[in-house]
């Protein structure tokens, strides 16, 4: 990766962080999981898979060390995510709208390991409260900014509109 991109992606995280942490915190039940979108999102670009998980990985920690959760489960939950989206992302080539579809379903995905890993350590309960709005709501708004910011996601990032076939 080139510096510049390097710093791209950095300040495209602390921004997600930021937003997820504070402002979207507090937009309840539709709570986007801008975290893990960001980090589906950086799949469909160039980079080679070793340093997503490794972004994967430390966008989750910085997340877990805002928030109230254990340290370090959405840091797994995370890199389980990039290397789900890292393996179907050839899936998600064909359009606009199954770009999206695939993100909601790599972020239902992420949602449903989140609140299975979040029981087994005592943080969310299964059946608990909000749980089934988490587990549409998140996917959904995810699938809608997917579709929003994909295309200018991936063309700021690769710097290479050929390279791009989701538009």
């Amino acid at each position: 990766m080139r510096l510049r991109s390097v710093l791209t992606v950095g300040a495209l995280l602390l921004a997600a962080v930021v937003l997820q942490t504070t402002l979207f915190s507090q937009t309840e039940p539709f709570i986007p999981d801008v975290v893990m979108l960001v980090v589906i999102l950086l799949c469909l670009t160039r980079i080679r898979p070793e340093l997503l998980l490794g972004i994967g990985f430390i966008s989750g920690l910085a997340v877990d060390l805002l928030g109230s959760a254990v340290l370090g489960l959405q840091a797994i939950v995370f890199t389980v995510v990039a290397y789900l989206a890292i393996r179907t992302k050839d899936r998600a080539d064909v359009g606009r709208i199954v770009t999206g579809l695939w993100a909601g379903m790599v972020t239902l995905a992420g949602v449903v390991l989140l609140i299975v890993v979040g029981t087994l350590f005592g943080q969310t309960v299964l059946l608990g409260e909000g749980v089934v709005d988490r587990l549409f709501l998140v996917p959904l708004t995810n699938f809608i900014l997917t579709l929003i910011v994909a295309p200018t996601f991936v063309r700021v990032i690769d710097r290479d509109s050929t390279a791009f076939r989701y538009a």
